[in-house]
């Protein structure tokens, strides 16, 4: 019985609270890409309000959440899906950080017998952010029977992988059409780790945009970095002090978080944003919201992602049928005031 002995809240209940066929909602709390981002919105908010939670068999446990970084706002938006759905769906969460370093205090590297460790505690299976896994890591995933998804893979991975991602390619078309199309011919883009693939599709996005609008590559204005803010902050300080004629007028950060780096070196440099340059980020995280001016960037579903990934594991553990391969979610270019005609 639920709280003050009412009945426990069935599926077809949340289908009528959404006003969705029943087939619908169940498509929806399962994270299936052929039901509309706002219809899932509306059947997951009807199940949160009505205290839904989803009945699994026998399976219980626990999903392990494992990241390279605890601390970053991306991480913590797919990490909130994660939890979300991992509470409608009835199971708990473990998180593990994959390294040790100043993010991740006490953080466990992915080493032999991480995956053996996951068994013994009885989890479910692994939903991996961010966080490179080999490929030996992933055939002893397989071996165990321990059902492993990947969110934006920091690098290449098998095919029979399941991967949750944006569509990222299509979002770096739309970001530098956007100050293309707002007259900038210097665009430059920041990029992300050469191995990170979402960085590389992005990218490939944004080359396909200058060819589009038959604009050349000028090298010097593709440059690297991590997605770390320091790190962002150094490369962005170096794009911005090229000599006149070459130093973009408009800049394309892969994430949101290098994108504020690029509005830092700009203010340092006397440069405004976006009177003098005009900027666009990747994630639009609340970091966006909150910066000055307001970041203009491409919005992926973070939280969609996450719990796209929990049910999958679900799915893959119950040997129900699921997703394969790479699975996208669709990105959307939301303009605010960090960019302006040239």
């Amino acid at each position: 019985m639920a709280d003050g002995g009412r009945a426990s809240v069935g599926l077809a209940e949340v289908a009528r609270r959404a006003g969705v066929a029943k087939s619908t909602a169940s498509k929806a709390l399962n994270g299936r890409p052929d039901v509309s981002v706002a219809v899932r919105e509306r059947v997951r908010r009807a199940a949160s309000e009505l205290g839904y939670v989803r009945r699994i068999g026998s399976l219980g446990g626990v999903v392990a959440f494992v990241t390279d970084s605890m601390t970053t706002t991306y991480t913590l938006e797919v990490m909130r899906g994660v939890v979300s759905a991992a509470t409608c769906e009835g199971v708990g969460v473990l998180a593990q950080c994959a390294k040790v370093d100043a993010d991740c205090p006490g953080g466990v590297p992915f080493e032999v017998g991480w995956l053996e460790r996951l068994v013994a505690l009885g989890c479910l299976g692994v939903v991996v952010v961010t966080a490179q896994v080999a490929d030996d890591q992933i055939a002893r995933a397989v071996g165990l029977g321990l059902p492993l998804v990947v969110v934006d893979p920091a690098n290449p991975l098998p095919g029979e992988v399941v991967c949750i991602s944006a569509t990222n390619w299509n979002g770096g078309v739309e970001a530098a059409g956007h100050l293309i199309g707002l007259g900038h011919a210097r665009v430059a883009f920041l990029r992300g780790p050469r191995e990170s693939v979402p960085s590389n599709e992005r990218m490939q996005g944004y080359l396909s945009a200058l060819q589009m609008h038959g604009l050349p590559v000028d090298e010097r204005l593709v440059v690297g970095s991590s997605f770390a803010h320091d790190d962002g902050l150094r490369v962005a300080r170096e794009l911005l002090d090229l000599p006149e004629g070459v130093r973009p007028t408009a800049v394309f950060a892969a994430t949101d978080v290098t994108a504020l780096a690029v509005l830092e070196a700009a203010r340092e440099r006397g440069l405004a944003v976006p009177d003098d340059l005009s900027v666009v980020g990747f994630d639009d995280t609340f970091l966006a919201e909150l910066s000055t001016p307001r970041l203009t960037t491409v919005r992926q579903p973070l939280e969609e992602m996450g719990a796209t990934a929990l049910r999958q594991v679900l799915a893959l553990s119950a040997g129900r049928p699921a997703l394969s391969g790479t699975v996208r979610l669709p990105t959307e270019l939301v303009i605010r005031s960090s960019t302006r005609p040239l």
